[in-house]
């Protein structure tokens, strides 16, 4: 009786262990996939915006440096207020859009 509950007890903590980088490559593919939502919806999106997301989920998202104040705030809102997106570092650093 002892052997079987040491048994179960190994096999529950193995299904942990590789459930987790699991539970971490779900996150990182439905953050990343948010996100790639959100900039599509804007033409030329590729073009002022490069992003970088964590195991974890969050975003890290840098918007050309010459991006109007209002298009920034709009998708920065969108990707803060998203429910696959636990976290947003945005920035407007990256290089100058020809778009603006």
């Amino acid at each position: 009786m002892t052997m079987t509950r040491a048994r179960f007890g190994l096999v529950a903590l193995v299904l942990l262990v590789l459930a987790v980088p699991l539970q971490a490559a779900d996150a990182r593919s439905r953050a990343d996939a948010a996100v790639a939502d959100i900039l599509f919806d804007y033409d030329g999106a590729e073009e002022f915006a490069s992003y970088a997301v964590r195991a974890d989920g969050f975003v890290d998202i840098t918007f050309a440096r010459n991006m109007p104040d209002t298009l920034y705030s709009e998708l920065l809102a969108k990707l803060q207020n998203h429910a696959h997106i636990p976290g947003v570092l945005a920035g407007k650093s990256g290089r100058a859009c020809r778009l603006w």
